[in-house]
């Protein structure tokens, strides 16, 4: 244990499934600790050592005596202690286009959000035109900007292709047909998921098919 990192995250998939993606490919040594109950995380922040910690927050990775929380800085942190700063991007015009994918990335994980928190009642009557208004939109923004790019920075692969990936699995989850309409988001999909290492991940029984989002907002997934 002493000489692997420990990744804490809920027992969801969420915002630490890219995360999950992103250690297994970098084939960092890491144990995982998944919360199953909110008691189980905030009886641990009340209690030394993580009542020490400022920014405490879930997810985050534990490396040796050091602890970094916040999604974004656990991708620059695994980047540097992989020796894989290229995953943050190689050049400046590779770092604006990834902050703008990831700008649309969270722009559809919001919209998402919003979906899952309506009443079961509310979900049942709007799920459709609520999809149609609010997120289709985004994701063929998203399926044309991908067009004749194998990676969303273009050659080379990056942080956001794990972020770009649990978005493409949500909407699979979520909307089948409008998954396989969209050809260049499918084709990222199809290119993600069989790197050897993800997709080893993927039939491995340390996968988290679901669910994606919290109990009491089980829609789908």
């Amino acid at each position: 244990m002493a000489d692997k990192l420990l990744f804490g995250y809920w027992g969801i998939r969420g915002l630490g499934q890219p995360l999950r993606y992103y250690l297994e490919y970098l084939g960092l040594p890491f144990e995982e600790k998944r919360y199953l109950k909110p008691e189980e995380w905030f009886g641990e922040v009340a209690q030394a050592p993580l009542n020490n910690e400022v920014l405490v927050n879930l997810p985050y990775i534990k490396d040796g005596d050091k602890w970094v929380f916040e999604s974004g800085a656990l991708y620059v942190y695994l980047a540097h202690k992989a020796n894989r700063a290229d995953l943050l991007g190689t050049t400046p015009d590779e770092q604006v286009t990834l902050a703008q994918t990831k700008g649309v990335i969270q722009d559809i994980l919001k919209v998402f959000f919003t979906l899952i928190t309506f009443t079961e009642e509310q979900y049942a009557a709007q799920k459709e035109e609520f999809f149609k208004t609010e997120i289709l939109w985004l994701i063929e923004k998203l399926n044309a900007f991908l067009g004749g790019k194998t990676w969303a920075a273009g050659n080379n692969l990056t942080y956001v292709d794990f972020l770009l990936f649990e978005i493409e699995e949500t909407l699979k989850a979520f909307n089948l047909d409008v998954f396989n309409s969209q050809a260049n988001i499918k084709k990222h999909h199809d290119e993600f998921s069989n790197l050897p290492q993800i997709k080893a991940y993927l039939a491995s029984d340390r996968f988290i098919a679901g669910p994606f989002y919290p109990p009491g907002r089980f829609r789908w997934g």
